[in-house]
This record gives structure tokens, C-alpha cells and sequence, in this order.
């Protein structure tokens, strides 16, 4: 069985590292004014990019660059500059919906994906693409399981779909809400998400000039903020259709975030290749995803056109588990894999659930076995007072360390 792709995102170098360490197949980021989460992003730069597909190439995984806004004339030596970097870097494929992109970085020999910013939706307009140079399209997020399965058969080349994350109201994420209200444009990076708001919708006119009963009335509600998407029930199909990556949204989600729907996905994508998907891998895996941050759950339109039912009803954030600021990471004692803390807030005692952050590190979380002061061996390290402990993998000083612990879902705003 050939599994496709797992693609993470990255906003960030811990969360970059997070998914290495859970086993992404590749990992997309933006970088600079060309990417769709230009206003999120910010933690990654051009200098970075040489480490970044080092570290991802000894891992066997591969480094994408989204270059996918669109681009004005007064830009295109700024992009040329930017496909160069790019290209002396090595990065395995720019992810682009502009044509200015698609020609540079093909010109330049760069592998190019063409974003699902394209809506491309249908087997002509995938083969046109193709022979426009594409190696990769990621399909309109409006394609059904059918769609995906012709297109992946006859398309003439590799197909990507997204597979976890946000979903954006508007066709494969060209929206103009955010550019009318607050003159920030989504389609240069700068959404800010009107549509995760409660709206009240009423007509103005009362439609008698159409013959209809009653003026037309939503809300309030809201009716603009689409379902987290979530393939784990049909991950088999997907599989089945034969696409040739899974693409994870979230290069605005923290460390732990990554790390735990990678680790979910390659958990199932494995359990599937090895004939073990059952009830209780597929439980495993969605209590991983549930335990971060996400809205409800549904499946977008993989299935179809679920007209009312793919919004949310409310804007709480859902997550089974929180985390908690504890202190940070002093030193790291190689030779005996210990860690020595230095205790910020609360108190930490052994059975302690923590997650240690950091750049490098990514996301390392585990309960704390037992706690050491010298010869002494603490119950309990309240705020000011360090400590040292085993740790499961190595970390640096510098890192952040977390309690986690459950979280009772409570409204975002």
C-alpha cells in the first residue's frame, strides 16, 4: 500500500521540531510578505531556511515554502530575491496561486505545489496546471471523496488534500470580509477573521418583489464560522482515493498542537497500511486531537454539501487539556538524561504531568517520576526553588516547562 504524504505546519522552529519528532513526512512554512498566514507568522526567517531543510532531510522529510498570496508589480524584484534564497537553500517545492510565482520558481528549477487558492476542482483544470509545470496540486477544499478519487486517477499528476484544521467560509479560502471591514486582505496574509464571529443577518427589503412570505432573518448566530475539519473516521477513503499527500492546517497553532495531530495522523496512516485501523486506534488517535486547541469537528465537504451543518454553533475552544506556565530548563545533565528546573509559578510535585518547550527541543511530555535537591529528594518545589528530574529526551537550557492538566472548554472571546 503506498500511504501519501503527511505535511505539517510550522510557524515556528518548535513546532517545526515537533513534527519531525512525530514523524512528518514533510513540513510547509511561510516566509516573509508571500504567505497566506503572513500575519501570524513571523518566528521563522530567510536565514533559518538552510538549517531548517538540513534538519529535515537528515530526518528523510521534506521542506516546503508557501509563496501563496498574490503578488503586485512593485514586488516582483522582491520575489525574484526571495526564489533565489529559496533556491541556494534547497527547498524541496514553493507552494504558489500567483502566475508571477509559478513562472519564476519553475524557471529557477524550484519544484512548484499549486495552492488550494486556485480552486482547481475538476481533472481539466488539474491537467492544465500540469502542463503549466505544476508537480503537485492541492485541490479546492469544495472537492467530495468522489472528486478527489477521479481527479487523483486522472489528473496526471500528484494531489493533495487537506486533511485537519480550520476551515476557512469562503471557496478554497479567497475571502474579502476581512479586506472590506478592516482593509486587511486575505488574500495577502492578512486575514483577521471576521467570519469567527456571532452575526445577526436580516434582509433589508422584505422579498415581496419575489413573491416570498416573510422578510429573511438568521441569528444571531454563527453562521459565517466553519467546523474544524477532521478525517480520522474516513481516513481509509481518503487513503483509498489515492491522494498523494495529507496536508495538516495550523502554522498559527503552538508546539503541542503540531505535535499532537502529527502524532495522531501517523499513528492512523500506520494502523492502515498495517491493518490495525480499528475502533479502539481510531479512539487513541482522536482523543490526541481532541486534547488541543479545535472547534467542533466535522468533515467539510468531503462527503458532500452539508449546507447548515458544517458551521459552529458557538466560538469556545474545545480542548480537553491546557497547559500552564511552570519555569524553565536551567541546565541538562546529558550523561544521566536529567533535567534541572527552575520553579516560576505553582508547585511541582512527582506524578506531575509536564511539557517541556523549546526551539530545538519541540514538545517533550511525560510525567515527572521523582524530584531531586542534591542528596534530598523534595515532595513538593514551590516558586523560586529549582530541582532536578529524568527526562525522556533531551532538552536545553532555556526551554519552557508546562503543567498540563484538564481543561474545562471555555468561550474564546
Amino acid at each position: 500500500m503506498n500511504l501519501p504524504e503527511l505535511l505539517a505546519p510550522a510557524g515556528d522552529r518548535a513546532s517545526f521540531n515537533a513534527a519531525l519528532k512525530q514523524g512528518a513526512d514533510a513540513i510547509y512554512i511561510g516566509i516573509g510578505r508571500f504567505n497566506m498566514r503572513r500575519s501570524q507568522d513571523g518566528c521563522l526567517h530567510f536565514n533559518q531556511i538552510p538549517a531548517l531543510v538540513e534538519a529535515a532531510h537528515r530526518q528523510h522529510a521534506k521542506l516546503y515554502v508557501t509563496l501563496n498570496t498574490i503578488v503586485y508589480q512593485e514586488e516582483l524584484p522582491e520575489l525574484e530575491r526571495t526564489i533565489a534564497c529559496l533556491k541556494t537553500a534547497g527547498v524541496d517545492a514553493v507552494i504558489a496561486c500567483d502566475w508571477a510565482v509559478i513562472q519564476r520558481a519553475k524557471a529557477a528549477g524550484i519544484p512548484v505545489h499549486i495552492s488550494t487558492q486556485m480552486s482547481a476542482s475538476n481533472v481539466d483544470a488539474v491537467r492544465f496546471l500540469a502542463s503549466q509545470g505544476a508537480e503537485r496540486v492541492v485541490l479546492a477544499r469544495e472537492c467530495s471523496l468522489e472528486d478527489i478519487a477521479v481527479i487523483a486517477k486522472e489528473g496526471g499528476v500528484p494531489i493533495e488534500v487537506f486533511a485537519h484544521g480550520a476551515q476557512c467560509v469562503a471557496t478554497s479560502g479567497r475571502c474579502f470580509l476581512s479586506q472590506m471591514a478592516y482593509g486587511c486582505s486575505s488574500s495577502r496574509g492578512q486575514c483577521l477573521q471576521p467570519c469567527r464571529r456571532r452575526y445577526h443577518i436580516q434582509e433589508v427589503s422584505d422579498g415581496s418583489e419575489r413573491g416570498a412570505d416573510a422578510a429573511f432573518e438568521i441569528g444571531p448566530s454563527f453562521i459565517l464560522s466553519a467546523k474544524d475539519l477532521c478525517t480520522l473516521d474516513l481516513l481509509p477513503e481518503l487513503v483509498a482515493a489515492g491522494v498523494a499527500s495529507l496536508k495538516i492546517e495550523g502554522r498559527a497553532r503552538n508546539p503541542e498542537y503540531v505535535a499532537n495531530v502529527i502524532k495522531a495522523y501517523r499513528m492512523a496512516l500506520d494502523a492502515i497500511a498495517a491493518g490495525t485501523y480499528d475502533e479502539a486506534c481510531r479512539a487513541a488517535c482522536r482523543k490526541l486531537v481532541e486534547a488541543v486547541y479545535h472547534r467542533p469537528f466535522a468533515e467539510g465537504l468531503l462527503r458532500g454539501r452539508p449546507g447548515q451543518e458544517q458551521f459552529t454553533t458557538s466560538d469556545a475552544n474545545l480542548a480537553t487539556e491546557k497547559k500552564l506556565y511552570l519555569g524553565v530548563i536551567r541546565n541538562y545533565y546529558a550523561r544521566h538524561q536529567v533535567a534541572e528546573v527552575l520553579v516560576h509559578e505553582g508547585v511541582l510535585k512527582p506524578g506531575t504531568r509536564v511539557a517541556i518547550h523549546g526551539p530545538k527541543t519541540g514538545v517533550v511530555d511525560f510525567v515527572v517520576d521523582a524530584l531531586r535537591q542534591d542528596d534530598a529528594s523534595p515532595e513538593a518545589v514551590a516558586r523560586g526553588a529549582w530541582a532536578t528530574f529524568v527526562v525522556p529526551e533531551r532538552v536545553r537550557p532555556g526551554d519552557k516547562v508546562y503543567f498540563v492538566v484538564p481543561a474545562v472548554p471555555t468561550p474564546l472571546r
